[in-house]
């Protein structure tokens, strides 16, 4: 038996997929060159419907995706934010926060949410870590053709028919 030495490609064709992002106004100066990246990223991945909303900080990303996702259709989400350590705990709280957040809405909603919140130590730490937004795009293209694919593979075991990739 073969072990394979590199993982499989991801499929990253965005055409006609809608994409939505939710962006932390705190710390723009970071979050904003994040969804930059982001937008480059998806419309040259073939993404052209991309709806972006803003929220006054980390804490709102979740609230925010979750309005997105009851008033509208989106094929996956993007949640950019910055928490950055300082004297007190707060960032340790507001980074859990988000984070259990926006998964919890990914999994009551169904639609895959990239976690794009950078918890950093310092600024330094923040803008070498920028290139997040672009690894948010091409995560949110991949998920949102993994999902297709396994909600078109469903009404097929409806039927008794099932298909074994294994």
């Amino acid at each position: 038996m073969q072990t394979a030495t590199q993982p499989p490609a991801p499929e990253l064709d965005g055409t006609g997929l809608r994409i939505g992002i939710v962006v932390a106004r705190y710390n723009w100066h970071i979050t904003g060159a994040m969804l930059q990246l982001a937008q480059e990223e998806l419309t040259g991945l073939g993404v052209e419907d991309i709806h972006v909303v803003s929220t006054p900080g980390s804490y709102e990303l979740a609230t925010t995706a979750r309005a997105m996702l009851t008033g509208d259709s989106y094929d996956a989400l993007i949640c950019l934010g910055c928490v950055m350590k300082g004297e007190t705990r707060h960032d340790v709280l507001v980074s859990d926060a988000a984070a259990q957040g926006i998964q919890r809405v990914a999994l009551d909603m169904g639609v895959p949410i990239m976690f794009g919140v950078m918890c950093a130590e310092n600024q330094q730490q923040a803008e070498e870590r920028i290139a997040r937004g672009k690894e948010c795009a091409e995560a949110a293209v991949e998920m949102a053709r993994t999902v297709q694919m396994l909600t078109r593979a469903k009404p097929a075991k409806e039927q008794g028919h099932v298909h074994r990739d294994c």
